[in-house]
């Protein structure tokens, strides 16, 4: 990754919030469609690229001979549809999942655009965090043709001060909004993702309270 890397992402991201402004609202996953579309863009701003048609899926992006996956929450859906592609095409497929490293809180009107406060997020995420996830790509680890970039990146999550109807009183309505690229990591094969884990997790002997700060695993 090259700061021109970095750049064209922080200007993507600004396009986006002038195009597209507020995306929260209704309830549910606008913050992860803002943040997916920013990420089809990073990969290619060709616009023919994207949901291609592959068989009875349907692709994120295809460009240049290779199949990219934006997967923003649980790679458990996944699972079969790479598989499709690995047995039925020769392309090359790369899972691309995000993971905010640091986020900016920022309370706000939604009429009125006024900021309310603004506070750091104490959670950082880090690429160890997705090793839960690893489990559902495990027939795939290791074949010449599948890779997967995670993206350490920075956020603003937007919370408005209205309530959400149909929620839980305190609940208030959300939107992530990406801001920079910090760095790429991308797992190829088994070895790569032992040195993740090497590099991630404590050295040596480790109690269970410290795997779970390092993965987020509970229990």
């Amino acid at each position: 990754m090259t700061d021109i890397d970095r750049e064209r992402f922080s200007r993507l991201c600004a396009d986006d919030r002038y195009m597209h402004g507020n995306d929260a609202e209704g309830i549910g996953t606008y913050n992860e469609k803002r943040l997916h579309r920013i990420l089809k863009r990073y990969v290619t701003e060709n616009a023919d690229c994207y949901e291609v048609r592959i068989g009875r899926q349907v692709a994120d992006v295809l460009c240049e001979g290779r199949i990219t996956e934006i997967q923003t929450s649980s790679f458990r859906p996944l699972t079969k549809k790479i598989g499709t592609y690995l047995e039925n095409t020769d392309h090359m497929i790369t899972v691309l999942c995000p993971v905010v490293c640091e986020k900016m809180l920022v309370r706000a009107e939604r009429e009125t655009g006024e900021i309310l406060g603004v506070k750091r997020s104490p959670k950082k995420g880090r690429a160890i965090s997705l090793l839960p996830e690893f489990y559902y790509l495990k027939n795939y680890i290791g074949s010449s043709r599948f890779e997967l970039k995670i993206m350490l990146i920075k956020a603003e999550e937007y919370r408005f001060s209205e309530r959400v109807r149909y929620r839980r009183t305190g609940a208030y309505d959300h939107d992530l909004r990406p801001t920079e690229l910090v760095s790429e990591l991308t797992l190829t094969d088994l070895e790569s993702y032992r040195r993740l884990m090497i590099a991630e997790l404590p050295q040596g002997e480790f109690t269970a309270e410290e795997l779970s700060r390092a993965t987020g695993l509970k229990g």
